[in-house]
């Protein structure tokens, strides 16, 4: 159960890293078809199944807003090394107008 929801979680954030948030639709249905199907063969119980299902689609979808705030952080850390590795200009290399 618990490499189910880490592969959910794994899977969703690599999903919000690189998709829109309509990609969590079909991945969750192919979760529910994959997790129904492992019922069919294995006989579990029906409330096992169900929670199977909510633990998996929330895993996921906490993964995919993982995957968001990494990549917002990633930019964010970008644009401030930018900032402080920008050269600064020297009053020999400003025009003369704006000493």
């Amino acid at each position: 159960m618990e490499i189910l929801i880490t592969g959910g979680a794994f899977l969703g954030a690599i999903l919000g890293r690189f998709f829109k948030v309509l990609i969590l639709v079909p991945a969750s249905a192919f979760v529910i078809a994959l997790l129904l199907m492992n019922t069919g063969f294995a006989g579990h119980p029906i409330l096992n199944t169900i929670i199977k299902i909510a633990l998996l689609i929330a895993s996921l979808e906490f993964g995919y807003i993982t995957g968001l705030i990494s990549t917002d952080i990633s930019s964010a850390a970008q644009s401030f090394r930018d900032f402080w590795t920008r050269r600064r200009r020297t009053d020999a290399s400003r025009p003369a107008h704006l000493r």
